[in-house]
């Protein structure tokens, strides 16, 4: 199987019913939260005058105490919206029909979404953090001579991309994982080593579909920022990064596991 040719057909045919679920949180998180912060900050950095760690990480976060309330209400958003998107796509790969009732039903283990996504942000925020640390060590090795700062760019796009591969590679094990305990209810331990399996038997498949959301939101973010919209690039980038890696998570399962799919076939909507 196809894993990229399989993601990409899914999410085109099924957009209007993946958007449904993700609109809302994308649009709250792409406005008040930048999750693709360090895409914006690599357009940005030619044209910045820092000089400490400190000045770093705010061009980066620039967090204010309001955004506790905001990170946690997005927190909220996203865990629901990723739990229902999971147990609509489980209802249409094993019924074939399209049903907004059965994602309610089917994918009602919301702790474990939420379990995920609170490990996923905690080394999400770490690996970024060291991102940070490693833009600003280039900073101050390279200098501020014109020289300097196109090493130091270049190098930072370089570190950046890298991090973001890890991120979505654990993202991508996360969300694995997070299927098979939603719907085979075992342990996370049991699943996290499922997930490895699965991985190394389709590890070229999944590092294309992994390759191809990285580029997409890569090119969202920096376009957008470059022409001063970059909370535009957050939300389709939002909009392309988490529902493609639900589908391939999901894809996977099923594949791994030998389960049949009937989401091909053709029916009508049920609410």
């Amino acid at each position: 199987m196809n894993y990229l040719k399989e993601v990409l057909s899914y999410y085109g045919k099924n957009f209007l019913y993946i958007a449904a679920f993700m609109i809302i949180p994308a649009v709250f998180i792409g406005l008040l939260l930048r999750p693709f912060a360090l895409f914006e900050f690599l357009a940005a950095y030619p044209s910045l005058t820092l000089n400490g760690f400190d000045e770093f990480y705010l061009a980066v976060y620039g967090l204010q105490w309001l955004d506790i309330l905001w990170i946690f209400l997005g927190f909220v958003l996203l865990v629901v919206a990723v739990s229902l998107l999971l147990g609509f796509i489980e209802s249409h790969f094993k019924t074939g029909k399209v049903s907004f009732k059965n994602s309610f039903s089917l994918n009602s283990n919301i702790i474990n979404v939420c379990k995920i996504t609170i490990m996923l942000a905690i080394i999400s925020y770490v690996i970024n953090l060291v991102l940070i640390l490693l833009m600003f060590l280039m900073h101050v090795i390279c200098g501020a001579s014109t020289a300097g700062v196109v090493v130091a760019t270049v190098l930072d796009y370089i570190f950046v991309l890298l991090g973001t591969f890890l991120i979505t590679r654990i993202f991508t094990m996360f969300i694995i994982t997070g299927c098979e305990m939603l719907i085979n209810g075992t342990p996370m331990n049991v699943s996290f080593s499922d997930t490895t399996h699965a991985i190394q038997r389709d590890a070229w498949q999944i590092f294309a579909v992994e390759v191809f959301v990285i580029v997409v939101t890569f090119v969202l973010s920096i376009v957008f920022s470059l022409i001063n919209i970059s909370w535009l690039g957050n939300i389709l980038g939002l909009l392309v990064f988490i529902p493609l890696e639900c589908i391939l998570g999901m894809i996977v399962f099923f594949d791994h596991n030998g389960i049949k799919r009937y989401d091909k076939r053709r029916f009508s909507v049920k609410f």
